[in-house]
């Protein structure tokens, strides 16, 4: 699991229950590739404030604590590995795997070597490898971990870690603790949270992104075909988690305005149809996506290209698409005049007075003005003739 916002408020949920139901420990079974640097300094403060012991432990055999989970298991009071396993390679990178470049990468390998350095003194840790996992990535197995003082213990399961934690010397929010024997006492997992799973899943910057392409897309194909319900019902339920997500993950406001311009100039397209307002709405959502991530708030991470890209294009074609079609639909419909429209039967969206209205008919929405006095919204109507400026004049449909 990657260590995202949600990973986060799991924890702190455990934690809660913890103190609420008198928990003697915590044990966070481990393995992750990493995270956000902001996700792992807000786990780190909650491990290193907790009211009773804390075992983070790698596990099963196969697992690892790579990057952010380095931080994670040297905070622990008790480190523990299962046999198979390994833990480091803490180097800062992107969100992508890449490297961070320029004055960036020096300032984060600096802040994250002294929090490192801090976490394993705090702990009675081996400092130097600590800082050789950040600088150079340096990783160990289980064996070598216990030989360089990076773990507690080396353990099969849960029965044999609590069996052998038993006397060790701990502090506990400033206090030394002797562990007990735990093996004995009752044992309850605890399961996500709703709130947790969503933002597990949409709380990291791939999927904010891949939320607000969905939005945008559902929410303009509503707007262009009015009555088909289902895009418009995925594009706002997309949105409210976007809107949910974002509020955890830190990102740039300015490039959140962009997206959001862009979706209102694709928006915009739909009343002044032009084709320029469109392109432009999907290139402000390309540049608002790629700098969507505060950098200064969490320098390492970033889109993951690999994933988001193929939606990206996927999505700009079909925005794309759906404008040439409008376009080329508004087009059609200038060229046909009173052949086209005129006897076309419609519905009010906005009551039709005679300076002003809209009107559905086939499909699409336009201005239009009444004949015979005002036409109140969700009555039929019939096209009778094509005013200046492509406005319809109607009146009431009689069947």
């Amino acid at each position: 699991m990657g260590i995202f916002p949600g990973t986060q408020y799991y924890l702190e949920e455990a934690i809660d229950h913890g103190k609420e139901n008198g928990a003697k420990a915590l044990i966070v079974l481990i393995d992750t590739p990493g995270g956000m640097l902001q996700t792992t300094q807000k786990m780190v403060q909650d491990i290193l404030n907790a009211p009773f012991p804390i075992f983070v432990y790698i596990y099963p055999s196969g697992a690892s604590a790579i990057s952010a989970g380095v931080f994670i298991t040297l905070s622990a009071h008790i480190a523990a590995m299962a046999p198979g396993t390994s833990i480091g390679a803490a180097h800062p990178v992107t969100g992508g795997g890449g490297d961070i470049k320029g004055d960036m990468r020096k300032k984060v390998e600096e802040i994250t070597t002294a929090m490192m350095r801090s976490i394993a003194d705090e702990r009675g840790r081996n400092v130097e490898w600590a800082e050789k996992a950040v600088k150079e990535s340096a990783s160990l197995t289980e064996k070598e971990a216990l030989e360089e003082g990076v773990i507690d213990v080396i353990a099969s399961n849960i029965d044999e870690l609590l069996s052998k934690v038993k006397g060790k010397k701990i502090k506990v929010q400033g206090k030394e603790v002797i562990l007990k024997d735990l093996s004995s006492l009752p044992r309850k997992e605890i399961k996500p949270s709703f709130r947790t799973k969503v933002l597990n899943t949409f709380a990291n910057p791939t999927m904010l992104g891949i939320l607000f392409l969905i939005a945008t897309t559902g929410i303009v194909a509503e707007l262009y075909h009015p009555g088909a319900i289902l895009p418009g019902v995925i594009g706002i339920i997309a949105l409210l988690l976007f809107l949910v997500s974002v509020q955890v993950v830190p990102v740039n406001s300015g490039a959140l305005l962009l997206l959001l311009v862009g979706a209102a100039l694709i928006i915009a397209e739909l009343f002044v149809p032009s084709g320029i307002l469109g392109v432009g709405g999907v290139i402000s959502i390309i540049l608002g996506t790629i700098y969507l991530v505060n950098k200064k708030i969490e320098p390492g991470m970033s889109i993951d290209w690999g994933l988001f890209l193929p939606i990206l294009v996927l999505v700009v074609g079909v925005l794309l698409l759906v404008l040439y079609m409008f376009i080329r639909s508004r087009s059609v419909r200038k060229l046909t005049g009173k052949e086209g429209l005129v006897g076309r039967k419609g519905e009010v969206l906005d009551e039709v007075s005679e300076k002003e209205g809209k009107i559905l008919v086939e499909g699409e929405i336009w201005k239009a003005v009444a004949k015979d006095g005002p036409i109140k919204r969700g009555e039929s109507v019939e096209v009778v003739a094509i005013k200046e400026g492509m406005v319809l004049e109607v009146k009431r449909s009689e069947s």
